[in-house]
């Protein structure tokens, strides 16, 4: 499942939104409780976002790994 890791890199490298994933802690929590999401301890929310921008999607998740949240990503903004 590894390679799915390699894939969103690819799937993204010329992309101006950059993936981003993070898990649920004290430092995420107050903007994934904005979110409206479900929020569980070690889950895995991710987005695209555009570094040095305020462009973003929206937050999706929890994922129980990073590996499921790439894959969500490439599915659902992947060309």
């Amino acid at each position: 499942m590894a390679n799915v890791i390699q894939a969103m890199r690819e799937v993204f490298k010329d992309s101006f939104l950059q993936p981003e994933a993070f898990r649920l802690d004290a430092s995420t929590e107050a903007e994934l409780l904005e979110s409206g999401l479900d929020l569980e301890d070690g889950a895995v929310y991710a987005r695209l976002s555009a570094p040095g921008f305020l462009d973003c999607t929206d937050w999706s998740g929890p994922f129980q790994s990073v590996e499921d949240a790439a894959q969500y990503l490439i599915d659902t903004y992947g060309e």
